[in-house]
This record gives C-alpha cells, structure tokens and sequence, in this order.
C-alpha cells in the first residue's frame, strides 16, 4: 500500500510497504520508520488508547493512531492542526498543559473523607475520561478566531470539578468556567465528532454555559442555532 507522510519540514513523502494483513496506523508507521526510514518522527506510549500521543490526521480526519486500523488503501499521514510542528508528526503539545495551569483547572480539595457518589461519578465519568490528545482543540473553529475562549479541551477538563463535592473552592472554579467562556462556543459539534474516546465535549461545554446562566453569571443569547438542540 501507498503511504504518504506529511513531513515538516520536508513536504509529503510517499512510502510502498507491503502490509498483509490488517494492522493499526501506529504498527504501520513503526513498519515505515524500522524498515524504510528511521529518521521518521513520531509519539507513541501506551499504544492503548489512553495516553493520547499519537493523534495524528489519518486522510484529513484526527484520530488515535493505535486504536485507528488500515489495510490495503492509499493514505495520507499528517500531524494534527493547530499545534506547532517540531518534526514529521511530532507537535508541540506542552501548551496544553499550560493552559489547564494557567486556567487553574484543578481540584481544590479540603477536608477528607468526603464521599464520591455513583450519581457522581457518572456524570463526571466523561470528564475523567479526556486523555488530553488535543484532537478536540485542533478541529475547533473558534480557536482559530478568538484567544478568549478557552476550548474544548479545557472546558471539558474543567466540568468534573463543578460537580466534584471534594472540591471545596466551588467558587474559585465557577471564576474560572466564567474565565474559559464557554457562550463563545458555536456549537458546531466539531469536537464531539472528532474526539477519540466519544466524550461529547460539546455537550458537556452547553451544561457550562446553563450552568452560569443559572447562577446569573451569564445571559442567555438571543438568536444564534440554539433551535438545533435536541
């Protein structure tokens, strides 16, 4: 099968290597990178859907390379967007991390002991769940045209804490969900598309915005898409 491989700074690349057999987009770059070009440049880890480092573009669309499968077609590799390439698929993702600090996301806790209920846990189950990949943020739209809002990726991080009852500075975080503005979202459904471990971001950042609109802290748009909602 033909494989090209999007290579900063080189340009595309194209490779021919004999696949018989179905195997993961992570075991067919390994086989590019072992057997044709070891100078190809790539993260991997867990290589089990957790860790999120190998998020890569697979024919335009973001995914997982080691959860992601091809067999017997041409391909296009390339590194996701909105993330500063250092080399091939390599991108620079420490600003993610520095966003969650900036922002303060992080669990606030105080005294010990306290319960987590199972209502808890499962309604926080989709925030505890983000592996921090970025593919959420690389297809987000409004990223691209605002540096006030904070992203799905972040939003998403944020949520579990608004329901964790450990969490003892509630309104440090609420500050800090008014900081991220979520009402800048379009709702484009972009990132629930998009994300790997199906964690509906968008859905989550829509529970945000009620949520500020409920304590007052925000009103309500008029207009927009919101008759779209189901």
């Amino acid at each position: 099968m033909k494989v090209r491989i999007k290579r900063h700074p080189k340009g595309v690349e194209e490779f021919e290597v004999e696949v018989s057999q179905k195997i993961t987009l992570l075991e067919l770059l390994y086989k590019v990178k072992e057997e044709l070009d070891p100078t190809l440049a790539f993260r991997s880890m867990c290589r089990a859907g957790i860790c999120g480092t190998c998020a890569v573009k697979l024919n335009g669309k973001p995914v997982l390379a080691c959860s992601t499968w091809v067999s017997g077609e041409d391909i296009l590799v390339e590194p996701i967007d909105r993330f500063s390439v250092i080399k091939d698929l390599v991108v620079e993702n420490e600003s993610m991390e520095k966003k969650l600090k900036v922002a303060k996301i992080w669990l606030r806790v105080g005294k010990e002991g306290i319960s987590l209920h199972e209502e808890v846990n499962r309604k926080t189950s989709r925030s505890w769940d983000c592996i921090l990949c970025g593919v959420c943020d690389s297809v987000c739209p409004v990223l691209s045209e605002s540096e006030l809002f904070g992203g799905p990726l972040s939003l998403t991080r944020l949520y579990k804490y608004l329901h964790d009852p450990r969490n003892m500075d509630y309104e440090a975080t609420l500050k800090t969900l008014q900081n991220l503005k979520p009402e800048l979202c379009t709702h484009c459904m972009n990132c629930s598309y998009a994300c790997p471990k199906r964690l509906m971001p968008e859905g989550l950042i829509r529970e945000e915005e009620n949520l500020l609109v409920e304590k007052g802290l925000l009103q309500r748009q008029v207009g927009g898409f919101d008759f779209l909602s189901f």
